[in-house]
């Protein structure tokens, strides 16, 4: 009777392993939702939307687009890290998440220990920026006018990854304490400031002020690229301008799943967003927003965001001395 119970319950084991392996090789069976935590018409929100076209024709199933802003991400975060960890919710987010546990006042426990990384979508460049009628032409004349204290200089920084950015900037450029900073909530009331004269400068996305770089009424000092970015052949990379020595400067859109989610369920989702960021419609999108096709697996962006979380934690108390929520 003992062996009969065991081979019995051997056997519903093995069915019930067997019927979840096939669930897994059948995802999606239903829409698939993408939380990005940003509003409408962003990067993050223009990947996403890109991609999620890409694989709702892929995939059979409808890819959905849901923007949840607010608290530098982490009301998007948070209902990540509620939903069922079966990979239909999925969370794309940026480095500032990485960055929440130093950034936000309410939070208990570290939201990466919540979720699990699934694939980077993409990456792009950082810059530094002043207003385009200005004698200051490159990182040099930045250095010199902004170490006489009597210009009162100031950089503004939008979200905390590009806060993290212009302070190691800043201090590469012994400019620490000399320049103060001014944060907004968004992009483009920095780029009125920095273009009406209100702020000596702005460190953010590359393609958020290429658009004014080409018009005239921004100057891109230095990008973060490795070598010199296409669209932009006479602006120096930091390396160039001497800045080499900061660490952790391209910004990057990265896909996150609740914590628990089956392995299998990642890889299928990690190879769709793979063909995806390489698909040429999708490639369309990233272009002019000076972005690069990534697609990595679970494991490539592990990787990555643990080298990126030494660096964020190594500077931590020098950037982030007060939290902001």
């Amino acid at each position: 009777m003992k062996l009969s119970r065991l081979v019995l319950g051997s056997c519903l084991m093995f069915v019930m392993g067997a019927g979840a392996q096939a669930d897994e090789t059948k995802f999606p069976e239903k829409p698939v939702v993408v939380i990005v935590p940003y509003s409408p018409g962003g990067g993050s929100d223009n990947v996403s939307r890109a991609m999620a076209r890409y694989l709702t024709e892929q995939w059979g199933k409808t890819v959905v687009v849901e923007n949840k802003p607010g608290a530098d991400g982490l009301i998007a975060t948070n209902e990540t890290i509620r939903a069922k960890p079966d990979g239909y919710t999925l969370l794309v987010s940026i480095p500032a998440i990485a960055m929440l546990k130093y950034t936000n006042k309410s939070i208990k426990t570290d939201p990466l220990t919540q979720l699990t990384p699934v694939s980077m979508m993409a990456t792009g460049p950082t810059a530094i920026v002043v207003k385009g009628k200005t004698d200051i032409k490159t990182v040099a004349d930045y250095k010199r006018y902004c170490a006489n204290e009597a210009n009162n200089c100031s950089w503004a920084s939008g979200e905390p990854f590009t806060l993290m950015v212009g302070t190691g900037l800043m201090s590469e450029l012994a400019l620490t304490g000399k320049v103060t900073n001014v944060r907004y909530a968004g992009t483009s009331a920095a780029v009125s400031d920095v273009i009406g004269g209100h702020v000596t400068s702005l460190v953010t996305g590359t393609s958020s002020v290429l658009s004014a770089h080409k018009s005239g009424d921004l100057r891109i000092l230095a990008v973060s690229a490795d070598k010199r970015l296409v669209e932009l052949p006479d602006v120096p990379t930091y390396a160039e301008a001497g800045l080499g020595d900061v660490k952790f400067t391209n910004n990057w859109y990265g896909i996150f799943a609740p914590a628990g989610t089956p392995e299998p369920i990642k890889k299928k989702i990690a190879d769709g967003f793979n063909k995806a960021a390489n698909a040429p419609e999708v490639l369309k999108v990233l272009k002019p927003l000076l972005l690069s096709p990534v697609g990595s697996s679970p494991e490539e962006f592990a990787r990555q965001l643990a080298q990126d979380q030494k660096v964020i934690d190594a500077s931590a108390a020098s950037v982030f001395s007060e939290k902001v929520n």
